[in-house]
């Protein structure tokens, strides 16, 4: 669905999909833009056009909103006497108060939770697809922390250490459990620590828990210190109460788990940092390279707090320009004079921060790093157009962009030794490109090609 630019687009794509797939039992699938949707999100009645006899769900983009058609709402059991999500949003009809179709952030669980999971040997299909489009791209190691405890993570993690022991993964992969405040973190803590002395293979290693600070700004979930600008008196909310974040945190750590903490906002940013600041004055340690991911708005104070504390700020390049269906449609309507200074990187490194390059995939389609390399060092669209400039004063270096695809991110997962250079007596996973893209215009480093992939001394990749 990431091509569609339209709700007429969208219902194309799907019905396509449907008639050309008529033994369907279900249809998941993701790519619809909020940009793209009425204000409220998609409507359950244009996919009931589709079908009504299967569940539809399909998840947003930016993977923080689901749209649905009324058999997954039947088989979930969810209506108009279905209680609101503390941390989530039904979309409703205001008369009627039925789900309209579409469900936010917390509030996904209520349907994905009912979905039957994929199996194993579906996952593994999944995973080797995947695995050798990312060859292709020059990637050889991966983070994934997504793994759901109530949805998908027994069965995802049986796949990726089966294929593991067998000898079947090629990328590097690192992987980390979800925990959510509401889902009784401390226990759930406890088995992601038995989980990872299971998974410490030669590829496949479970090394992190991920804590959701907030939403996003387009689904007006993302939390910030002062009011969005579209809805005087509002700045949403942090998915944390800050004590009981602070003590999940310190828990985590105590059982040897890095922490991976999402945030949009500004105040879900500060939230994030308190918590981390908290576990370091508690314990005195200072090199667990804990990590804030995606930063879209931070304090200045907040920034520099980050260096001073050495967290790892995991950033998607990929995002900072001003992008069509997003920035004038949302982003700038929500935010005001906020939207011009997304996405501090340069600030960031200034700070003595390490940062890192994540694609956030499948939010970001493809998943090239050399796609993320060249926006983050032009903050313009891949086409180099000019109107899409975004933050001119945070450009930062292809160097810079380099390192953070490299060795930063081996840094952010303890493999700096082994992983992220080339050097003697380390892994030789490595490319070959067609162009130095050193010495070409940045605006050029997508064009570059990626002739050859190695993992291991291995050739994996080798372009036609």
């Amino acid at each position: 669905m990431y091509d569609g630019k339209s709700m007429q687009d969208y219902e194309q794509i799907i019905s396509n999909f449907v008639a050309e797939h008529k033994d369907l039992k279900i249809l998941r699938g993701s790519g619809w833009g909020n940009g793209y949707t009425p204000k409220n999100g998609p409507t359950k009645d244009v996919l009931d056009r589709i079908s009504t006899e299967i569940p539809i769900v399909l998840t947003s983009q930016d993977y923080h909103s689901i749209w649905m058609n009324s058999k997954a709402l039947e088989i979930a059991g969810v209506d108009a006497n279905t209680p609101d999500v503390e941390g989530g949003v039904i979309e409703r009809d205001p008369v009627t108060k039925e789900p309209t179709g579409t469900f936010r952030e917390k509030a996904q669980d209520l349907i994905l939770s009912k979905l039957p999971d994929y199996t194993i040997e579906e996952y593994k299909n999944g995973i080797l697809a995947y695995q050798e489009e990312a060859l292709s791209y020059g990637v050889t190691s991966i983070f994934n922390p997504m793994l759901n405890m109530n949805t998908d993570g027994k069965n995802l993690f049986s796949a990726l250490n089966e294929l593991d022991k067998n000898g079947e993964l090629k990328l590097n992969y690192f992987s980390g459990y979800q925990v959510l405040a509401e889902n009784e973190p401390i226990s759930n803590l406890n088995v992601i620590a038995e989980l990872k002395k299971q998974a410490n293979g030669n590829k496949f290693k479970l090394t992190t828990v991920k804590l959701f600070a907030d939403g996003v700004v387009e689904g007006k979930t993302a939390y910030l210190l002062e009011d969005y600008t579209s809805d005087p008196g509002f700045r949403s909310v942090g998915l944390w109460e800050q004590d009981f974040m602070n003590e999940v945190c310190l828990k985590a750590q105590e059982l040897g788990l890095q922490i991976h903490i999402h945030s949009i906002g500004d105040a879900a940013a500060r939230l994030s940092i308190n918590a981390l600041d908290y576990v370091q004055k508690q314990t005195g340690a200072t090199n667990k390279r804990h990590a804030i991911t995606h930063l879209q708005l931070v304090h200045k104070d907040d920034i520099k707090r980050m260096g001073e504390l050495n967290i790892v700020a995991v950033a998607n390049p990929y995002w900072f320009f001003k992008e069509d269906g997003y920035y004038y449609e949302l982003e700038l309507p929500y935010l005001g004079e906020r939207a011009e200074h997304e996405y501090p990187m340069k600030d960031l490194f200034d700070a003595g921060c390490v940062v890192s390059l994540a694609s956030d995939y499948p939010v970001t389609v493809p998943p090239r790093p050399l796609d993320g390399i060249q926006v983050g060092a032009t903050r313009m669209n891949l086409e180099g157009e000019a109107d899409s400039l975004l933050g001119a004063d945070q450009i930062v270096t292809v160097e810079q962009m380099m390192d953070s695809a490299t060795i930063n991110g081996a840094y952010q997962n303890f493999a700096e030794d082994t992983l992220g250079s080339i050097k003697v007596g380390k892994k030789a996973d490595f490319i070959i490109l067609d162009q130095n893209i050193l010495e070409i215009a940045p605006t050029d480093i997508t064009k570059t090609k990626v002739l050859k992939t190695y993992s291991d001394g291995k050739l994996v990749y080798e372009a036609a």
